[in-house]
C-alpha cells in the first residue's frame, strides 16, 4: 500500500518491503507455515510501521480470527480510521453472525473510506442484520453505483428488496446477481487472490 514504483522505494524500506513481499507471496501460494514465519518476523522487526499489522491481520484471518481482529486493533491504533482494517473487522463479525458488534465498524468504515464498495456492503448488511432495512437498502444501492458489478452487492441487496417486501425488484435484483456471479465465474482462473474477506463474494 505505499504509492510508489518499485525504482522511487528508498534505500532504508527495501528490506521491509521485501520481508513484506515474501510473506504476501508465501500467502497466496498456501505455504501457511512459511506465511506465519515471515509475518511474525515482518511485525517483530517493523511494528510501528503503517499496514503492517494490517497485512498480519488478513494473513491470520484464515485460521486465527481472533489474533487477527487484534492485529487490526494494532492498526488501528497507529493509523485511526484505518478504512481497510475496519472493513475487515465489520465483515468477520458479520462472518460470526453477530451483525451487533459489525455496525460500529461498518459505519466508521464508511466514515473513512465512502467511496469504497465493501465499506458500503458491510454496512448495508449489517443494518440488514439488526432490522434497520430501509437504511440497508439505501447503502447497498450506493454501493452498487460505485460497483455495479460486484455480485455480492447485488445478492446482498435482493435479500433487503425481500424483507421489504419489494418482490419484483427483488427478483430483478437477484437476476442481475446470477449473470454476474456466472460471469465471474467463467472469467476466474488461476491461484485466487488473498485478501481477508473483502475480497470474497457475496
Amino acid at each position: 500500500r505505499m504509492p510508489m514504483l518499485p525504482i522511487e522505494v528508498p534505500p532504508d524500506r527495501r528490506e521491509m518491503i521485501l520481508m513484506a513481499g515474501r510473506a504476501s507471496y508465501m500467502m497466496a501460494t498456501r505455504n501457511t507455515s512459511a506465511a506465519q514465519t515471515a509475518f511474525e518476523a515482518l511485525v517483530l522487526r517493523y511494528p510501528e510501521t503503517p499496514n503492517v499489522h494490517y497485512a498480519y491481520g488478513v494473513f491470520l484471518l484464515q485460521e486465527q480470527a481472533d489474533k487477527a481482529l487484534e492485529e487490526f486493533k494494532r492498526e488501528l491504533e497507529l493509523q485511526p480510521g484505518h478504512g481497510w482494517s475496519l472493513m475487515q473487522m465489520a465483515y468477520e463479525y458479520l462472518t460470526r453472525g453477530d451483525a451487533k458488534s459489525a455496525l460500529p465498524y461498518a459505519q466508521q468504515a464508511v466514515e473513512a473510506a465512502p467511496k469504497a464498495f465493501a465499506a458500503r456492503k458491510a454496512l448495508g448488511q449489517a443494518l440488514l442484520e439488526t432490522g434497520d432495512i430501509d437504511g440497508a437498502i439505501r447503502e447497498l444501492q450506493l454501493g452498487i453505483k460505485l460497483a455495479p458489478e460486484s455480485p455480492g452487492l447485488h445478492f446482498t441487496l435482493a435479500r433487503a428488496y425481500q424483507r421489504a417486501g419489494r418482490t419484483e425488484e427483488a427478483t430483478r435484483t437477484r437476476n442481475e446477481f446470477t449473470r454476474l456471479d456466472r460471469l465471474a465465474r467463467t472469467q476466474r482462473s488461476g491461484a485466487q487472490s488473498v485478501g481477508g474477506h473483502i475480497e470474497r463474494e457475496p
